[in-house]
């Protein structure tokens, strides 16, 4: 509990200092930035399960709550969009392999699982069966999660000024409506949970929450008060992840990590591009959708940046339930290719959102 409390005080408080200097998305990236530094610092933080569960629970209500009949007509643009995001995430993949193997002298199994971009609880459980190295794998990936955090947001407001000003919806008024939405959607997500469904604790309160907007049984979104508790709380989980880093490592990593999440900034934006013209969509929105970032990362930042959170949220849904199901066959088939002898296997697939 003293963990808790020390991680949630040190991350409340980046947050607030993030925001009162106007930094954009402040509650991710500054509770994020704080909770690394407060670890090098040598600063126990923690964060119980069930406070990670009621974050993604939330992040999911809020994502639902945002799907409005006018969000439904527009979806019919989708899917064109995401066959760009799958080209994208194949495209980030090979490029940074390449460039791990090529200019870091990597062998292929550990560029391979360090390259994947997203769905990290199965990227490593995949490469503790290789030959992969886990500890840069591990910190390749955190890496370029920390870069996508602290970097995205003031790239799109620079794209995007006018969306950081933009009123988002209304809030929903009533006690009773926003208990309802909570008690319905906790339960669809530990439902989807139990069912093993990958992303359930945050997909299941995501069409909960969206069945009961659509139906008119309530009526805007939920309350701001619950989205930065949630901010918070993601941004120390993200943070915490370096604590089993020395500052040697993470300073060693710094530069490899770096190159990597240029190389996929660099991929996502031109598959972005492509997105927003084709589709008829902001830059700022496709950008935020084709980040090579965690699903509950970006979706908590388009909320922040006051970009469609049912646009992001689809399209990293889309990317993360894809690379759960096809990564086990596509990364044994890639490392059979390599010239790999580790012996890749298809584990149980891991339903918990927590480490993506």
């Amino acid at each position: 509990m003293r963990d808790t409390a020390a991680g949630l005080l040190i991350g409340a408080l980046g947050g607030l200092v993030f925001w009162l200097i106007g930094i954009p998305a402040p509650w991710l990236a500054g509770s994020m930035i704080a909770a690394v530094v407060a670890i090098f610092s040598r600063i126990k933080v923690g964060m119980p399960d069930w406070l990670r569960a009621m974050a993604f629970i939330f992040l999911g209500i809020q994502t639902g709550t945002a799907v409005t009949w006018e969000t439904v007509d527009r979806a019919a643009h989708w899917p064109l969009s995401i066959a760009f995001l799958a080209l994208t995430v194949v495209a980030v993949t090979w490029a940074s392999t390449a460039y791990y193997v090529k200019r870091s002298g990597w062998d292929g199994p550990t560029a391979l699982f360090a390259s994947l971009p997203g769905a990290l609880s199965l990227v490593l459980l995949l490469a503790s069966t290789s030959s992969a190295d886990m500890r840069r794998v591990t910190i390749s990936q955190c890496i370029r999660l920390f870069f996508l955090v602290a970097a995205l947001p003031s790239l799109i407001s620079w794209i995007s000024p006018g969306h950081a000003n933009h009123p988002g919806p209304a809030e929903i008024g009533s006690l009773a409506d926003i208990a309802l939405l909570i008690a319905v959607s906790t339960a669809a997500g530990y439902a989807l949970e139990w069912l093993k469904i990958p992303a359930g604790l945050m997909l299941g309160p995501m069409l909960a929450a969206a069945a009961l907007e659509l139906s008119g049984v309530i009526s805007g979104t939920a309350p701001a008060s619950i989205l930065i508790p949630a901010n918070v709380v993601l941004g120390v989980m993200i943070g915490a992840r370096f604590s089993h880093f020395t500052f040697g490592e993470f300073r060693t990593a710094l530069r490899e990590g770096f190159s990597g999440f240029l190389i996929a900034l660099a991929i996502a934006m031109a598959g972005a591009a492509i997105a927003s013209a084709v589709s008829d969509l902001p830059l700022a929105l496709t950008l935020l959708a084709f980040a090579p970032g965690g699903l509950d990362a970006m979706t908590i930042m388009a909320f922040s940046l006051n970009l469609d959170p049912a646009y992001v949220g689809a399209h990293q849904m889309a990317r993360y339930l894809g690379l759960a199901l096809l990564m086990p066959l596509v990364t044994a088939y890639v490392l059979r290719r390599m010239g790999s002898h580790a012996n890749v296997t298809s584990p149980s697939m891991p339903s918990k959102l927590e480490d993506r």
